[in-house]
């Protein structure tokens, strides 16, 4: 839709929002698995848990929430309870809808300055706005194309399920090994490196170099356009990547990245690995890549053998733990079996993923073009 921003009013965000004040929040403690009422957190799930409780409940009609210290952000139109973590309820006081003030904070660049600023800095801002009708009918195409991503984003999620049913099918539960494959440490089925430490300022050689961020949800890559690269004067041939290598987040305040890992490709580029990382490389032909690193990321046999606490805030792997490791080691022809389907589930998403990501450029196209 084409519209003309010439008339359209503008104002400071602090100028047309006012926060509603909610009823007492509930502690984690007190949350339940199941209930009549969502509980609203700062967690990124944003619905946390639920209560039963009615003293706790908030009927306020359309709000919009927001994490001052996640940055979560969410247009909610339902009955909710809050929890202890302190989100912010936001509602328009001028001629702006909810839906409209929920699009346009989510294409504000909201910085990630630390605690107790971000909401500061979102009263700042200034929006423009067209009448209340207009602001309906770009709503709802947002509202489409939001569709189509969640869309494409539950499919590829469905692809997983059915990539993880098909492992414990095959494999059974391998945090317990119930189908009784041989055992073998990992660090007898290759050697494990630390990754690159290196001083940002250093002037010499560029290679390609593949951190924490670069994990995401992917399991294996292959393309390093997007892969940040450093100069260093040396680099040892010992921390350049190899096919079929395998990356492990070694350390990290997320304690859910820790133990992801990557499945490497370089093809002749010269790719290393930061010190926030670990570098598996194969000696045996007894195991192969897509078993292993699904193994790896098994919920239950990450938790049981990988995920582990060492002291407050950040959560680490070395390579002693993953070197004893006891890893099931099932006959080959299986686990090839297994990497024939996965890599066809992988093409599929991989297609989704591309029109994931044109879907979400329009989004972004046609929110720049309202709201900037």
């Amino acid at each position: 839709m084409k519209v003309d921003k010439s008339k359209w009013e503008q104002n400071f965000i602090s100028d047309c929002i006012k926060t509603v004040k909610v009823k007492g929040a509930i502690q984690k403690k007190d949350y339940q698995q199941y209930g009549k009422y969502p509980i609203i957190s700062q967690e990124k799930d944003f619905i946390s848990g639920y209560c039963d409780s009615i003293e706790n409940l908030n009927s306020i009609g359309e709000v919009v929430i927001f994490g001052d210290h996640t940055r979560v952000l969410k247009f909610v139109d339902f009955d909710f309870c809050v929890g202890a973590d302190g989100v912010k309820v936001i509602r328009p006081s001028l001629d702006i809808s909810a839906k409209y003030l929920f699009y346009f904070l989510t294409w504000a660049d909201i910085p990630n300055n630390g605690y107790s600023r971000h909401f500061k800095f979102l009263k700042e801002l200034s929006i423009s706005y067209p009448p209340i009708p207009i602001q309906q009918v770009i709503a709802e195409e947002l509202d489409a194309v939001q569709g189509m991503i969640d869309g494409y984003m539950n499919q590829i999620a469905d692809l997983d399920v059915l990539a993880q049913s098909i492992f414990l099918d095959t494999f059974g539960n391998v945090a317990t090994n119930d189908k009784h494959w041989d055992l073998i440490p990992m660090g007898q089925l290759g050697d494990l490196k630390n990754g690159l430490n290196y001083s940002k300022g250093e002037r010499g050689k560029s290679v390609k170099i593949i951190g924490v961020g670069d994990f995401q949800s992917i399991k294996s890559i292959s393309s390093f356009d997007n892969i940040c690269s450093i100069e260093v004067k040396n680099i040892s041939q010992e921390y350049l990547l190899h096919n079929g290598d395998i990356v492990f987040v070694r350390s990290n305040g997320n304690k859910n990245l820790v133990g992801r890992c990557l499945d490497v490709y370089p093809n002749g580029i010269e790719v290393t690995f930061s010190g926030f990382c670990i570098r598996f490389r194969k000696s045996v032909e007894i195991i192969k890549n897509k078993y292993l690193i699904a193994l790896l990321t098994e919920a239950g046999f990450k938790k049981a053998h990988i995920l582990k606490s060492n002291g407050i805030g950040i959560q680490n792997i070395n390579q002693k733990l993953l070197a004893n490791i006891p890893i099931p080691v099932p006959p080959i022809s299986l686990q090839q079996h297994f990497a024939t389907q996965v890599e066809a589930i992988e093409k599929q998403k991989e297609l989704l993923r591309q029109q994931l990501t044109d879907v979400e450029t329009l989004m972004a196209e046609r929110m720049q073009y309202y709201f900037s």
